[in-house]
């Protein structure tokens, strides 16, 4: 059996203000997130990391998966880069990618951060290869004398 439910005008126009109300609500939560956004961008252009992070945060916090949402997660992620925190970074570039997997910049600064993290890794290798020969030339020294 089917169950009919009739509708009211007055059901009717109450449900589709309703309905609006929410998509305003949606399109003023983007329009917070995107000001938000532009201001870390102002931030960053003035190499104020800290600032323009907490900037993206604010933007995340409010609209996480929103239709801009993989910009904010880039963005932060190259504000983590200016500031050293490599692995940080590359999770917002994957959070990116993974609302849009297309977004070029995310994918971009994703291999920049892999090949950052292998040049410094490498130098950290051979500063502690440096270091070791250093006390082996000096333990030598030490017992020539």
């Amino acid at each position: 059996r089917t169950l009919l439910v009739k509708i009211t005008d007055d059901e009717k126009k109450r449900l589709a203000e309703e309905k609006e109300s929410k998509r305003k609500e949606a399109e003023d939560i983007i329009r917070q997130a995107d000001e938000y956004k532009d201001s870390g961008n102002a931030f960053m252009k003035d190499k104020n990391f800290e600032e323009a992070l907490y900037e993206y945060n604010l933007a995340i916090e409010i609209s996480a998966d929103g239709p801009n949402s993989h910009i904010y997660y880039s963005n932060r992620a190259a504000a983590y880069c200016y500031l050293g925190q490599y692995s940080e970074a590359a999770d917002d570039c994957l959070s990116s990618l993974d609302l849009n997997d297309s977004y070029d910049k995310a994918r971009t600064l994703l291999v920049k951060i892999r090949d950052d993290e292998k040049k410094v890794l490498a130098e950290d290798k051979e500063a502690k290869r440096r270091e070791a020969e250093d006390i082996i030339r000096q333990a030598d020294e030490y017992k020539d004398s």
